[in-house]
């Protein structure tokens, strides 16, 4: 597939918008085919761990090999999906029609699910609206409110999202490796209000209290998209090694259980967010 302004194969019958669809689900698609690279590293990493608790050495063992199985079945429902299948048959009729690929040196490898996240965010907001204040959270409406989630809900379809209070209490829940998540979030019509967006991941014991930390410690507590986008990277970034310390395993056994956020460059030069794993252990002391 080629951008818009290419010469257009004879019967393509795709416009722009759909070209660029296709390329985000491929690209998504290409992230779980180079994350699945490390399964068996994933499952191994757990038997060389310096842990002589024979019940949490097993436990984590048996975490890794069922989150490599959901893995893979992941990726194989996500490839025979009727989007995906839609695409591949696209680009065989394309091919078919017109075999010069030359104009496909022209398209980024990269950056096309970025783009549509970005698309279908709510319009009239700019990049220095990308970072809310926080005093500004209180003057969200319920239309606001539910924009946002529509965008996410669209960009995130594998997360389940259930609201009421005029949205402004939301429970959120996906399957992440062999985990259940649920999230709590409330948001405070008062803008004078203390804490006026909470959120908490449900469970008494840890993980998910860890993991409740490390969200309440975020960088941006009233930044409603923002921890949105933290949340879903429970789901979509890999807790595999920390970004820190480049382990799997903290001092008491846990896996990290924290996303913090920072700006990369992409191919095309343009600024993105990326997400990162680490422990609660080594975000303590960062902003």
């Amino acid at each position: 597939m080629a951008l818009s302004d290419a010469p257009a194969a004879p019967g393509a019958g795709w416009d722009e918008s759909q070209c660029k669809a296709g390329l985000a689900q491929l690209e998504g698609l290409q992230e779980q085919l180079d994350d699945l690279r490390l399964t068996i590293h994933r499952v191994v990493q757990p038997l060389s761990a310096p842990l002589t608790n024979n019940p949490a050495l097993f436990e984590v063992y048996k975490n890794a090999v069922v989150g490599s199985q959901n893995n893979i079945k992941s990726f194989r429902t996500h490839w025979k999906s009727p989007d995906v299948q839609n695409i591949l048959e696209h680009s065989n009729n394309s091919f078919a029609a017109n075999t010069d690929l030359s104009p496909s040196a022209q398209v980024p490898r990269y950056g096309w699910k970025q783009n549509q996240v970005t698309e279908l965010e709510p319009s009239g907001r700019n990049k220095d609206d990308a970072q809310i204040s926080d005093d500004t959270l209180g003057n969200l409406d319920k239309d606001e409110i539910g924009r946002l989630l529509d965008a996410f809900q669209k960009s995130n379809p594998a997360i389940q999202i259930a609201t009421k209070d005029d949205n402004r209490d939301l429970m959120i829940q996906f399957v992440t490796n062999s985990m259940k998540l649920k999230f709590h979030v409330t948001i405070s019509p008062d803008a004078n209000a203390k804490g006026k967006l909470t959120a908490e991941c449900l469970g008494t014991t840890k993980p998910f209290t860890s993991i409740s930390n490390c969200v309440v410690s975020r960088s941006r507590p009233n930044d409603l998209k923002y921890l949105l986008d933290m949340i879903a990277a429970y789901k979509t970034v890999k807790g595999t090694t920390c970004a820190k310390c480049s382990k799997m395993l903290d001092q008491s056994v846990q896996m990290p259980t924290a996303r913090r956020s920072k700006q990369v460059t992409a191919d095309d030069g343009s600024q993105q967010v990326k997400w990162e794993p680490f422990h609660e252990g080594c975000i303590e002391g960062d902003s």
